[in-house]
């Protein structure tokens, strides 16, 4: 189930009201996947971080159904929430993972000339974020997912935006590393390995049992948040169809 069908098209930056929100309510109902909740909560402390979380939330609302048109204006406004973070501050790594997030997201949505048009962006963000802060663990994810994603189109298109099969294992495993017990980096890998399988008949069946190592891994994990759980019950579907 979609946690915004609901929301408004279109969230003000400001209310504009006293607040007695907290950061920690931000990020306990993100926790519990309260899209509209964790949105109205950041935009009344509307601190840098805040704002990030607020990007987050939506991002994350939208990532297993991404291909429904209905997504635009909610990445639209993870875009916005997440550029006000780095307005507010530049060093803040994640607001440009959430910021690379929101604009790959709008781009698959126009298809796949505009997923290629915002490779360039997109990997630039990534590693801004990991510049700033090489152990921000999702930051590593998301770089290595990008050249992992690249790979997959093929080697015209890796070539063409430089993407590196030497970036993708040592960057997921350095997050793992980081944050062992995050089931989104355990399936992460695994589809890494799965996209690495698909491209090397060599390695194929080394790769695909590291998947399904990762992808155990996962199903094992304690799922804390309802990100988690959704991430828990994906890892599920794809063992099974390996």
């Amino acid at each position: 189930m979609n946690p915004v069908k609901w929301f408004p098209a279109v969230v003000i930056l400001t209310l504009g009201v006293a607040s007695a929100a907290t950061l920690s309510d931000v990020k306990k109902s993100l926790a519990a996947g309260q899209v509209q909740q964790t949105v109205q909560n950041a935009l009344e402390i509307r601190t840098s971080e805040a704002y990030t979380l607020a990007a987050e939330a939506l991002v994350l609302s939208v990532r297993k159904h991404i291909l429904e048109k209905s997504n635009a204006p909610l990445l639209e406004q993870a875009e916005t929430y997440a550029r006000k973070a780095i307005e507010l501050d530049p060093q803040n790594a994640a607001a440009y993972y959430q910021l690379s997030k929101a604009l790959g997201g709008q781009a698959v949505l126009k298809g796949a000339l505009g997923g290629l048009g915002a490779l360039g962006e997109t990997r630039e963000l990534f590693e801004k974020s990991v510049q700033l802060n090489p152990n921000y663990a999702p930051g590593q994810v998301g770089l290595a997912m990008w050249h992992a994603n690249v790979i997959k189109y093929g080697t015209l298109t890796a070539g063409l935006y430089g993407g590196k099969e030497q970036e993708i294992l040592p960057r997921l495993q350095k997050a793992v590393d980081l944050e062992p017990h995050v089931v989104s980096h355990e399936l992460n890998y695994a589809k890494a390995l799965i996209i690495l399988a698909n491209k090397n008949k060599r390695l194929k069946s080394k790769y695909l049992q590291d998947a399904r190592k990762h992808l155990q891994k996962a199903t094992q994990m304690p799922a804390p948040t309802y990100w988690d759980r959704e991430d828990r019950e994906e890892a599920v579907g794809l063992l099974r169809s390996l």
